[in-house]
Order: C-alpha cells, then structure tokens, then sequence
C-alpha cells in the first residue's frame, strides 16, 4: 500500500484505523487461509492411523497409566519404527444400575457397537454376561483354527454350534495373574478376552494375544 501525503499528519491510531477501514476484507480472509493451512499442517503433523484396538469393559483402571500402556501396547506390536501407525486402548465403564447389576451406560454401548461395525475394535476384554451375549449373534473368532495360539493351560469360553457361530473357543478367561493388567489397575479377574471376527489385521490380534497373555 502507497501510503498519501495526508496519511503522514495521522495519529498511529488513525492509520490503524484507516487501514482497517480499507482492507479488513483482505486481512480476515487472510487470516482465515493461514488457520486453515496451518491446521492442515498440523493435522497431517499429528494425525495418528491406528491400526489395532484393545477395548476394556469393565469398573476400574488407573487412567494415568492407560497412555503408558498404550505406548507400550503399540512398541510390541510395532516396534520402534513404526511411522505413524499406533494402537489404541480404550476403557468404557461399567456402572451398576438400580437392579445392582453393572452394566454399560447408552451412550458407552452405542460408541463401542458402531466402532465394532466399522471395523476398528481388535480385542475386547469384557464381563462374561456381555461375552455371551455377543458371541451368541457371532461377535468372536473361532480360535480353534489358530495355529499359533496355544490355549492349554487356559481356561476358555466355548460355545455350541448354533445358526450364528460354530461349535469352537470364542473367549480366554483371564483368571490368572497378568503383570500388564495389574500395572493400569483393570479389573480382569472376572473378564474374558477375544478376538473380534469382522476386525481387521487380525495378524496383530494374535501377536497381542500372545504378548497379553504371556503365551509360550
């Protein structure tokens, strides 16, 4: 901008009002481009691609400790160089109701079964009563087929063939000691873990399954 003769008698107030009169159009619209570019920036500086889910249900975890444990979750399974692919873990709470009984609220069930329908929930660890009732519509994986999974030694949650699953282990009860559980403060005494069938890199879901576990 060629600043007029006349500008030179202005007060610096009066400049910047002067300017702001003539050319607040061009400065809003030049700052909305910066924001939205440096938004763009920094989305793509710190967006995160999960590519594995463990999902919790149940009525206590320490949640200092959760991101620790993810961080480490994702370091197992993806070692160090490892882009920007992470693993996500996520706790949803069960709450006891006026019956007594625990049981998730809505809105924590309405976001668990749409991230299980799109595909994004790897592993769930949760009370047996939902266990059943999910893998009864075929929620699970038959885990009889895995190869690299060796269940003896573990107590497991088999279902009888029906007209939505085959016969087979759908579950592992986590009924012994786990040092990593322990660690973020889950309440898995009473819990079952299993695979989700419709997830995806289900290659990932047993390697965790065998770290989780400690599974020889």
């Amino acid at each position: 901008m060629k600043p007029n003769k006349w500008m030179k008698d202005m007060t610096f107030k009066e400049k910047v009002e002067y300017i702001w009169d003539y050319y607040k159009i061009h400065i809003i619209v030049g700052v909305v481009v910066i924001a939205i570019i440096a938004s763009f920036v920094n989305s793509i500086i710190n967006n995160k691609d999960y590519v594995f889910d463990f999902s919790l249900i149940g009525t206590s975890i320490n949640f200092d400790k959760e991101m620790s444990f993810q961080s480490t979750v994702t370091r197992e399974l993806l070692g160090t160089d490892k882009g920007k692919k992470q693993a996500l873990v996520e706790f949803y709470m069960l709450t006891k109701g006026s019956d007594g009984k625990y049981k998730l609220d809505p809105t924590s069930v309405q976001k668990l079964m749409v991230k299980i329908s799109a595909q994004e929930v790897n592993i769930i660890a949760l009370d047996k009563d939902n266990f059943n009732a999910l893998a009864k519509q075929g929620a699970f994986m038959n885990l009889d087929p895995v190869k690299e999974l060796d269940l003896s030694g573990f107590k497991t949650e088999r279902l009888p063939s029906s007209k939505d699953v085959k016969a087979g282990t759908y579950g592992i009860d986590l009924n012994k000691k786990n040092k990593y559980l322990d660690e973020i403060g889950y309440d898995y005494h009473d819990k079952v873990i299993a695979i989700v069938s419709n997830s995806q890199n289900k290659d990932l879901s047993i390697k965790f399954l065998k770290w989780i576990l400690d599974m020889k």
